[in-house]
């Protein structure tokens, strides 16, 4: 979410959204409605009634408003807690969203939102103090990181935010914007019996003194871009590919370009120009170090250029020199004389592979990278990370005057790819995303022109799209995948 842009104008989602299948629970006080997932404890899991579930702290009875929530104003001795046996509570990993209103600008006391007390010591919360904006706390009570909201508080004005902590850092977004996205964690590893929903579990007159409308807590890393985007913890889309997903070439930015466009989803683009398939696969890795994506997808093989075999060194059946090895990458897979290998070492313009050639490759053999084996590879590497749902996308239609595809007939070098990516998603039985044939629909509705190249590419004979050519593979994986 950019900063600055407001998490409850026409925000479309709510506690049990957030909460998804996820590990935790939701309340929506309003609804009088708890739902708790525990994977782990099948016994745990419940849809009802909140006060089936919680904990009330002092003498005073529920108040629930029809439109605000839970009545949780510091005149009351009133407070909730959710006992930890109850849920799936993670001591090293917890997220909140939560949707609240305050009965006025300050309190001569602490608020609480949310609290996790180790003896005494705040060791994850969100709470004001007087004269002051929300702060979100994280520690051990003794080193605890504190952050404070830029966003000034008002009475009768209801507020979302969502923050946590877990194994890849901290985050908090509220009205006011982004207010840290770091990688401070220190959350001890401690259980306390409760945590607090608008309140210190036992000290009932540090509260809210507001009305808690709903509240989620998740227990579990998220990754940082699922945290940070207006709908908090919503879909990650994970985007690999080359010049087509992402380059700087054309003067558009990364929100211009399919992965973007799709809208409603946070987003991890990891196009790069010029990349081949070799490439992409050899960055696997570092595409999955942040978490795996909810949805993932893969368009590479247009840069999956041939070489040949040089003169030195002498060839052998596990090295040989290449004439040009910038789309070669270690881990990527090769074809050598129609027998596929991977690259265990480069050296320069040197090839070794881990397992040798029947034949001793010659001077000028071709050396091509193998499209369909290194997507492959990529997809088993990203569904054994956890990603939910992974696809392929498929090249392209090159409305050119000339030299293109056309509704009858396509582009040689593209249809090869084609058939590659199509394979490749076939073999590991994942969904293939035919962008050819989505825009060869639209050319054959009418709706464009058969080589207007300016609808959607930069040039007249340039595969690169324009932000309308983006739009439309943005269109193509959104109508296959969300």
């Amino acid at each position: 979410m950019p900063v600055g842009q407001s998490m409850s104008s026409g925000a479309g989602f709510d506690a049990f959204s957030v909460l998804g299948a996820r590990d935790g629970f939701a309340i929506n006080f309003v609804e009088g409605r708890i739902v708790v997932n525990d994977s782990g404890v099948p016994a745990n899991n419940f849809d009802g009634d909140p006060q089936a579930k919680l904990m009330p702290w002092g003498t005073d009875p529920w108040l629930i408003d029809p439109v605000k929530g839970l009545d949780l104003s510091a005149a009351r001795d009133f407070a909730v807690a959710m006992a930890i046996a109850d849920f799936p509570y993670d001591p090293t990993a917890i997220h909140v969203y939560a949707r609240f209103t305050l009965n006025a600008a300050d309190s001569a006391d602490q608020r609480y939102l949310f609290m996790v007390d180790n003896g005494g010591n705040d060791r994850f919360a969100m709470y004001t103090t007087s004269g002051a904006n929300f702060r979100m706390v994280t520690g051990d009570g003794s080193g605890a990181d504190t952050e404070v909201s830029n966003l000034s508080l008002a009475g009768d004005t209801e507020y979302r935010t969502a923050f946590g902590a877990d194994a890849f850092g901290r985050s908090w977004v509220d009205d006011g914007g982004i207010q840290t996205n770091d990688q401070l964690h220190q959350l001890a590893a401690a259980s306390p019996t409760y945590v607090g929903l608008g309140g210190y579990p036992n000290q009932v007159f540090r509260v809210l003194d507001g009305h808690l409308a709903e509240i989620a807590v998740v227990c579990g890393d998220i990754s940082l871009e699922k945290r940070l985007t207006q709908e908090p913890f919503d879909i990650l889309y994970g985007a690999e590919g080359d010049s087509h997903t992402f380059n700087v070439s054309f003067g558009m930015g990364p929100e211009e370009f399919y992965p973007s466009l799709i809208g409603n989803v946070a987003v991890r683009n990891a196009g790069g120009s010029g990349e081949s398939s070799a490439e992409m696969l050899a960055q696997v890795g570092d595409f999955l170090s942040k978490g795996p994506p909810d949805v993932a997808t893969i368009y590479a093989g247009s840069n999956d250029v041939d070489t040949n075999v040089a003169v030195s060194p002498v060839p052998t059946t596990t090295t040989f020199g290449v004439a040009n090895s910038s789309k070669l990458a270690v881990g990527g897979w090769i074809v050598v004389n129609g027998e596929t290998r991977e690259i265990t070492v480069l050296s320069g313009d040197v090839v070794t592979i881990g397992t040798a050639l029947s034949t001793t490759p010659v001077f000028d053999d071709t050396v091509s990278i193998d499209t369909q084996e290194n997507i492959q590879r990529w997809v088993q590497a990203v569904v054994s990370a956890g990603a939910g749902s992974v696809a392929v996308i498929g090249s392209h239609y090159l409305n050119f005057p000339v030299g293109g595809d056309t509704t009858a007939t396509e582009q040689p070098m593209r249809a090869a790819c084609r058939v590659s990516q199509q394979a490749a998603a076939a073999a590991e039985s994942v969904l293939y995303i035919d962008t050819y044939a989505h825009m060869r629909a639209l050319i054959l509705s009418g709706q464009v022109a058969q080589g207007d190249w300016a609808v959607w590419h930069q040039g007249a004979s340039d595969t690169h799209l324009t932000v309308a050519g983006e739009q439309v593979l943005a269109d193509a994986v959104k109508n296959a995948l969300f």
